[in-house]
């Protein structure tokens, strides 16, 4: 049973509003001290980590508007005495499966950053993974799984799409933009070099996407979101998504460069589309969890259900519009 420590140094005069949002611990679960020049307060709680998420959004909401106070979610190895109550170990039980909305923001958004590193072994896991379809081996595709780094990103755009949150919606599709045209660079490059040894990455793109074609990147974006939602990072789940992005991003630019063009749309095309379908399956798992904005107010929280809405349903429309018009054969 996980706990939790939460420091917060605030203004005297706002001491007691905090205090009010911890009429759920118990008395022995929190202390108040006062600083050398009486003029702050330093409040420590423990409690569940499931309990987190609520306290936190009720000591946001009495400190909204006010300035000056700071508070610090710190993780804990271990606690005694432990939980003896049956009732309270099976509520915990139930719902230890999510963060705090912050702690998981903090996460994504490390993530998202455009660096020099996640560009450069964007292009290199790209290059390992066209070198890999042009001599059909699969093993050397794998291993470009494994290095490429698109997790962040996605997962990134999904989360900012669930909050309504334009600013890390943005970051995330410069972030995924930068990566994607590394990538078809890279692979288109490999694509002039290796014009005459594509012929099995052609006939792969003669098929036309289906549902089940679909359903490696839905059961990588759910797997994702709920790896990241209850903290469990793996880079098992980071190959996932690569296996649903890696190898037709690498032959959209082994074709672009070998001169298929209309190969290297349709390839393209199942990028978007597998992108649309990360983006879906993580949008569920994270409304399912309940991770939510404090309050839908886009002025002093940047959120917006209506941007939330929008951007849902266009990911839901690209979708099934691109599933349709492949399986009528019409490209």
């Amino acid at each position: 049973m996980t706990r939790k420590l939460i420091q917060i140094v605030l203004p005297k005069d706002r001491a007691e509003a905090v205090t009010a949002c911890l009429d759920d611990l118990s008395t022995d679960d929190w202390f108040l001290l006062a600083t050398e020049d009486g003029d702050r307060r330093t409040l420590v709680a423990s409690l569940q980590e499931v309990d987190t998420q609520d306290l936190l959004d009720r000591i946001a909401e009495a400190l909204d508007g006010e300035s000056g106070w700071h508070l610090h979610v710190l993780p804990t190895e271990g606690s005694l005495p432990e939980v003896d109550d049956e009732e309270e170990q099976e509520r915990i039980a139930q719902r230890e499966t999510a963060r705090a909305r912050e702690a998981i923001y903090g996460d994504i958004r490390q993530g998202t950053a455009l660096t020099l590193d996640y560009l450069v072994l964007t292009g290199l896991a790209t290059v390992v993974a066209a070198i890999g379809l042009s001599l059909d081996q699969v093993a050397v595709v794998i291993g470009a799984m494994v290095i490429a780094p698109l997790l962040g990103p996605i997962l990134g755009l999904a989360f900012a799409v669930n909050l309504g949150t334009l600013s890390l919606m943005l970051v995330a599709l410069r972030s995924l933009g930068a990566g994607l045209a590394v990538a078809a660079i890279s692979a288109a490059a490999l694509g002039v070099l290796f014009r005459g040894h594509i012929g099995a990455v052609v006939e792969t793109y003669d098929a036309p996407l289906t549902l089940i074609s679909v359903a490696l990147p839905l059961a990588s974006g759910a797997a994702a979101a709920l790896m990241v939602a209850g903290g469990q990072t793996s880079a098992l789940v980071g190959v996932m998504v690569a296996a649903a992005l890696l190898p037709p991003l690498s032959a959209a630019g082994l074709l672009l460069g070998g001169g298929e063009w209309f190969k290297a749309g349709k390839a393209v095309t199942t990028v978007l589309v597998n992108i649309a379908a990360i983006n879906l399956a993580a949008l569920v798992v994270f409304r399912a969890k309940g991770i939510r904005p404090r309050k839908w107010q886009s002025d002093e929280h940047a959120t917006s259900p209506w941007i939330s809405v929008a951007i849902s349903s266009l990911i839901v429309v690209l979708f099934a519009v691109a599933v349709f018009v492949s399986g009528r054969g019409w490209w």
